[in-house]
């Protein structure tokens, strides 16, 4: 890694907190809110990676899933979701754990756990693809047998490239609201970092919706993929 994508992934931790905790990410993804729903009764424990302040978390405990866990590298919006969530839980039965990962491998964070399915929404086109294929397999590792995980990522067609500054291949420093660093992927780039995981892809879909009359373009790919060995 080179030292200006290692200092704007360091400055992105920061920034992304400061993000999640303006209360920007209010409300959960519709797509992922049908896909937890759909796999209710099969998903008896989700693990929700870089869970900001726990929108999606609340989602899954809408759906009665039993054991839900929350993992983010910021500490501030793991209050938040600790105060908006754990009264709610309790009071359906259910358990709820938040961890906080900065400086520590999913192993470190999680011990020996396993979970029916891992989700990360909007946070792995945060890294490099390097880094994400360390993720991937840290997932698999922490997945029980034919367990699910569900992921997006920024596509290349996404308007945030747009005026962004190149740091290596498909890596960019956001110039536009954030100075965040965004990957902006293709299907061969997610093909990849899946393959290099070992991890099965069972889908890839698209999602894209457009702001300010249609001059912004948000473009994502979906992925779901399957712990099949």
């Amino acid at each position: 890694m080179n030292e200006s994508v290692k200092e704007a992934q360091e400055n992105a931790y920061k920034l992304w907190e400061e993000h999640v905790s303006s209360g920007y990410l209010l409300y959960p993804n519709e797509y992922l809110t049908r896909y937890i729903f759909a796999n209710r009764r099969s998903f008896k424990s989700v693990l929700d990676f870089g869970c900001g302040d726990g929108r999606h978390l609340e989602m899954m405990s809408k759906a009665k899933i039993p054991h839900i866990i929350g993992v983010d590298i910021n500490q501030k919006p793991l209050d938040v979701a600790f105060t908006r969530l754990n009264e709610r839980v309790e009071m359906g039965g259910g358990k709820l754990i938040l961890l906080n990962n900065k400086d520590k491998s999913l192993k470190d964070t999680l011990g020996d756990t396993k979970v029916d399915a891992i989700i990360s929404w909007g946070v792995l086109h945060l890294f490099t693809p390097n880094i994400v294929v360390n993720l991937l397999s840290e997932f698999k590792n922490h997945l029980n047998k034919n367990g699910k995980i569900l992921v997006n990522f920024r596509s290349k067609n996404d308007s945030l490239k747009n005026g962004a500054i190149n740091l290596e291949p498909n890596v960019y420093k956001i110039t536009r609201k954030s100075h965040l660093l965004y990957t902006f992927y293709d299907i061969d780039m997610i093909k990849d970092v899946f393959y290099k995981a070992d991890l099965k892809i069972s889908s890839i879909d698209k999602e894209t919706f457009t702001q300010n009359n249609g001059d912004i373009q948000n473009d994502f790919y979906i992925t779901e993929a399957i712990h099949n060995s």
